[in-house]
């Protein structure tokens, strides 16, 4: 028994003397490890989110009467009135709804052909 509660007092005066012997700064040094990785991140995720979102800004800010849209439920469109908050579509000569313009997903551009048909009418 004496053998054991030696070797536990060696052990417990070996285990400070090994907290001694550590670097200083602790987490300091590992925070140098993640700020390339918080770098990466920022140009791979978040910038272009942001890129993103601004041009859905623009084209929502650019809506008017007359433009051909899909709805965020994928609905094709005209729009017949533009407000500051909402838009009106016809899906039809008789059906047309309001929706708030962030539901608005894109305008679809005219085809040429369209164009030339709409001109000659």
């Amino acid at each position: 028994m004496n053998t054991i509660f030696q070797a536990f007092l060696t052990f417990a005066d070996a285990a400070p003397a090994a907290q001694q012997n550590a670097p200083a700064g602790g987490g300091l040094g590992s925070l140098w490890i993640f700020l390339p990785i918080l770098g990466i991140m920022y140009f791979l995720m978040i910038r272009p989110q942001q890129r993103k979102q601004k041009q859905i800004q623009e084209m929502l800010s650019q809506l008017k009467v007359g433009d051909r849209v899909m709805t965020n439920s994928g609905a094709l469109g005209t729009i017949t009135k533009v407000s500051e908050k909402t838009v009106r579509v016809a899906f039809s000569s008789t059906v047309e709804v309001d929706f708030v313009r962030a539901a608005i997903a894109e305008i679809i551009p005219e085809e040429k052909g369209e164009e030339d048909a709409a001109k000659k009418q």
